[in-house]
């Protein structure tokens, strides 16, 4: 409204489009808080425009969110453009000190449109990501003793932990269950850094990928992945194709189709096997009969029952079928904020997002109250391929969590550890958080 009005002050055409600009500008940045309950940064902006076609499909169920705003802002832009006035008698350079004024005063007056614009500027001269990642060297990998079973991972997509959801599903209650911290609050960063043990995503090694260490010992390999390739494009640098034997992206968004892929693999062999999920990945649509209509919680809801089902015929089929000892893993590759005090989405530094689910399912032992994090889940499945004599963890006080970006420009988040054994017997310890 603010400026619609000092667009009356000049019948200039070109002065009343730049004012179109700036009012785009506010819807654009008034979508995104009403979505997120953030104010947009420079790597959301980043994100936006390498991950396009992820982006148009959750705003593509906002429609409550956009309709009016985009309305209003139509009406408001036929009215400017097609209306005359009178040319104002305020000098030209107050109208230029008052934009001026705003530019300067943005940070305390929270100008929306303004501050959008500032975050795009520091957007650009963000870092490229990786570009030729460098080949490990096969060599430096031995084994230290043969072993022979089946592990199997399957990666959630956006799944909340149990304690961050209202109704109770199977796949928690009936099998061995932890919530435990991701290695980041995006999927581009949390999956390889699991996939290849990385302590940070500039340090991450492909000496440690998790399929060449099975293939040096003798296992088939496979990854399916029920998201498409444009979902994959910044993780599949970090999968070390050349060492999986079965690789395929299905694309189809069905998890369902990841049980069928799953019994074309022969369980009679040693197996590592990683199965991707479509999961709960926004707009959280992708199960039978869905309904965009729907409110963000209840498709969120719909979407976990699915996942549980398919979960629950994974594990099945892996028990009924394995011929070798074998452990089932599932964790979620970040949590999700689904519309609590105005916030949804990911990619922020928040306990809903870095507050994963882990499953595990196993006739060897699991050692389920020892992991506390991704990386501790990397380290089991390390063992379990033979590369230490016993599983054991190296003492830490701290998990670190990573943000959005490979390039690690958007900081990381420290959560302290306390130390059980310095509580009185029955006191329920929780996390401390620091930034």
């Amino acid at each position: 409204m603010l400026f619609s009005t000092v667009s009356l002050f000049s019948k200039l055409k070109r002065f009343k489009i730049f004012i179109l600009i700036i009012q785009s500008f506010y819807l654009v940045h008034f979508i995104f808080i009403s979505y997120f309950g953030n104010q947009i940064q420079y790597t959301d902006i980043y994100l936006f425009f390498t991950h396009i076609t992820e982006t148009f499909e959750s705003v593509a169920a906002l429609y409550d969110i956009i309709f009016y705003p985009l309305l209003i802002v139509g009406i408001t832009s036929f009215i400017i453009m097609y209306t005359s006035y009178e040319k104002s008698k305020i000098p030209t350079f107050l109208l230029s000190a008052f934009l001026l004024f705003l530019l300067i005063f943005q940070d305390k007056m929270h100008d929306a449109s303004l501050s959008l614009i500032k975050e795009s500027i520091k957007s650009i001269f963000l870092k490229k990501e990786k570009g030729n990642i460098p080949e490990s060297d096969d060599k430096n990998r031995v084994p230290l003793h043969k072993t022979d079973n089946n592990i199997i991972l399957v990666i959630g997509e956006s799944m909340r932990s149990r304690e961050n959801l209202k109704e109770r599903y199977d796949i928690f209650e009936n099998y061995g269950y932890k919530t435990i911290k991701s290695g980041a609050t995006n999927t581009d960063v949390s999956v390889p850094l699991l996939i290849n043990g990385g302590v940070s995503p500039q340090k991450i090694n492909l000496e440690d990928n998790l399929f060449l260490l099975a293939k040096k010992n003798g296992y088939k390999t496979s990854f399916i992945s029920a998201q498409n390739d444009k979902s994959l494009k910044y993780i599949e640098p970090y999968l070390h194709k050349k060492h999986i034997d079965t690789f395929k992206i299905l694309g189809s968004r069905d998890d369902k189709e990841l049980v069928f892929h799953l019994k074309d693999l022969l369980l009679e062999d040693k197996n590592f096997i990683v199965l991707q999920m479509q999961g709960e990945h926004s707009p959280y649509i992708y199960y039978e009969n869905s309904d965009r209509s729907d409110s963000v919680e209840l498709r969120y809801h719909k979407s976990m029952q699915y996942s549980d089902a398919v979960l629950n015929q994974l594990i099945s089929y892996v028990s009924s079928y394995s011929k070798k000892p074998f452990i089932f893993i599932f964790l979620s590759d970040h949590g999700e904020l689904i519309g609590h005090d105005g916030k949804t989405g990911h990619n922020r530094f928040e306990k809903e997002i870095y507050s994963v689910p882990l499953v595990i399912h196993s006739n060897l032992e699991t050692y389920l109250e020892k992991l506390e994090s991704h990386g501790d889940v990397y380290e089991l499945m390390y063992h379990y391929l033979g590369y230490s004599e016993e599983f054991k963890l190296k003492e830490r006080k701290k998990i670190r969590v990573y943000g959005t970006m490979i390039t690690e420009e958007d900081g990381y988040v420290d959560i302290k550890m306390k130390d059980p054994e310095s509580y009185p017997k029955g006191t329920r310890v929780q996390d401390d958080e620091t930034f």
